[in-house]
């Protein structure tokens, strides 16, 4: 398990790892935000950061791909990205119904 970890590098398990933070710790929608104390992380901190998340999941995802096309490890990349793949649509179904209550 340790050498796949490190096979994946340092960078993508921490991407990883604040995705699936990101999971847990989302509000519900229609969640007022909190000023102070550690109620801020959910309500501030961690719509803010959702997004940016998201975004470079796809750009890693996207730099797999180009990685795969030059490289002689195809299949590590080819790994890396279906795991990112995942862990971006959870993160976007997870946290769709939150930004869309931000619409309403």
């Amino acid at each position: 398990m340790f050498l796949y970890l490190k096979r994946i590098g340092l960078l993508r398990i921490g991407l990883i790892a604040i995705a699936i933070i990101l999971f847990f710790i989302r509000p519900e929608p229609g969640t007022t935000a909190a000023r102070s104390g550690l109620e801020m992380i959910p309500t501030l901190v961690a719509p803010a950061m959702a997004p940016l998340v998201f975004m470079v999941l796809l750009f890693d995802i996207m730099m797999c791909r180009i990685r795969m096309s030059e490289n002689s490890e195809r299949r590590k990349f080819l790994e890396i990205s279906y795991i990112e793949i995942f862990i971006t649509c959870v993160l976007a179904i997870l946290w769709l119904p939150f930004f869309l209550a931000i619409g309403k």
